[in-house]
């Protein structure tokens, strides 16, 4: 392939091969014959230096979002002549990646490695490849693309959080949650002084027989806290770009709830992926929940109250949405921790944090109270 120089040359030649041949000037036929020759050595000097074998390794087919895909690029010289310098050519998702390769002698071989960059959450292809050499004059591109397209999952950042502030209270510091119960099930405590409108069926009848007065046993409900991080998937909350900081926080507080030993479940608003209605296990189960989910219009998107049908009774819930969230909203607030994320995203009533990116959040994770 010729560059704009080497379009340049082509021209050239024609004009003053014409012109040569029309008025009869040799020195202009010679010239443009000198020409040619330049832009045919060009091109075959561009193709003659692929003869290179490359492989490509990719060091993790997973990479966290905002971290570059650390690919080693192996290429072999099999000829007999010594192989001139190339550039090697790669991308993933329109992020393009250009790794300059030395001279190579014959029966070699080099290692170089590319960092390509990713910006997205999702699962991307990768490559293929290509071989690029410009010929010493500058006239000539030559290029070869490979056949090794590879794939690559990008899932959210996880920013690693640390102290009980705010709702996290309820994570780190209560390893069991104790709450009166009637449940006949749950765990004897003590006995009390029968109270009207206390269930006559919890009455401790041989204590009360010697004491001379109803006695009612005394439960609590030993249970672990839970905990529901949801992601506001609703557009118009937030641009794109503000939506992968929003996951990149959703992610962290999900990953640091499970490190705290608590009960976590993980939903979105998004009718297409609304998460998981049992609780996670695992932090892989966080990022594959995340990887995939996208903005959607108010339209295929779940309310608050469809989320929680089942009730919020031993819930807590943090809702993360974009700079003009949230998009809905629950009859008990008490129950809900709203965290603005986003460009120009601000405090207000019932907001419990507001900042621009993943990364201020966790700046100001410490003194959230």
């Amino acid at each position: 392939m010729l560059t704009r120089s080497g379009l340049g040359a082509v021209a050239a030649a024609v004009v003053m091969g014409v012109c040569g041949v029309w008025w009869r000037y040799e020195e202009l036929v010679i010239a443009a014959v000198g020409v040619a020759v330049a832009v045919a050595v060009s091109l075959w000097s561009a193709r003659a230096a692929q003869r290179a074998d490359v492989v490509r390794t990719v060091a993790s087919p997973r990479v966290a979002r905002g971290d570059p895909i650390r690919a080693v690029y192996r290429v072999t010289n099999a000829g007999r002549r010594r192989i001139a310098p190339v550039t090697i050519i790669d991308q993933c998702d329109r992020q393009e990646v250009r790794i300059a390769v030395g001279e190579i002698a014959p029966d070699d071989r080099t290692e170089v490695m590319g960092l390509i960059p990713t910006h997205r959450r999702g699962v991307f292809p990768i490559g293929p490849w290509s071989i690029e050499r410009i010929d010493p004059f500058g006239l000539a591109i030559g290029r070869r693309q490979g056949r090794a397209p590879g794939r690559i999952i990008v899932h959210p950042k996880i920013y690693p959080l640390s102290g009980p502030y705010g709702s996290m209270h309820t994570i780190e510091d209560e390893s069991v949650v104790r709450t009166a119960a009637s449940d006949p099930l749950s765990g004897f405590v003590s006995l009390r002084e029968y109270v009207d409108g206390d269930d006559p069926r919890l009455i401790h009848w041989p204590t009360s027989a010697r004491m001379g007065t109803l006695m009612l046993r005394e439960h609590i409900e030993l249970r672990r806290p839970e905990f529901t991080v949801v992601l506001d998937a609703v557009d118009r909350v937030g641009t794109p770009d503000d939506f992968e900081e929003m996951v990149d926080v959703a992610a962290s507080v999900a990953v640091h709830a499970l490190g705290s030993g608590v009960t976590v479940r993980l939903r979105t608003t998004a009718r297409e992926h609304p998460g998981m209605l049992r609780s996670l296990d695992r932090d892989t189960q966080v990022l594959d929940l995340l990887t995939p989910v996208r903005q959607c219009e108010e339209e295929e998107a779940l309310a608050l109250a469809e989320v929680f049908h089942g009730g919020l009774d031993h819930t807590t819930i943090v809702l993360v949405t974009g700079p003009l969230g949230p998009s809905t909203k629950l009859p008990r607030a008490d129950k809900l921790s709203v965290i603005r994320i986003g460009t120009g995203a601000a405090a207000g009533v019932g907001i419990s944090m507001a900042a621009a990116d993943a990364a201020e959040f966790v700046q100001r994770w410490r003194p959230w109270t």
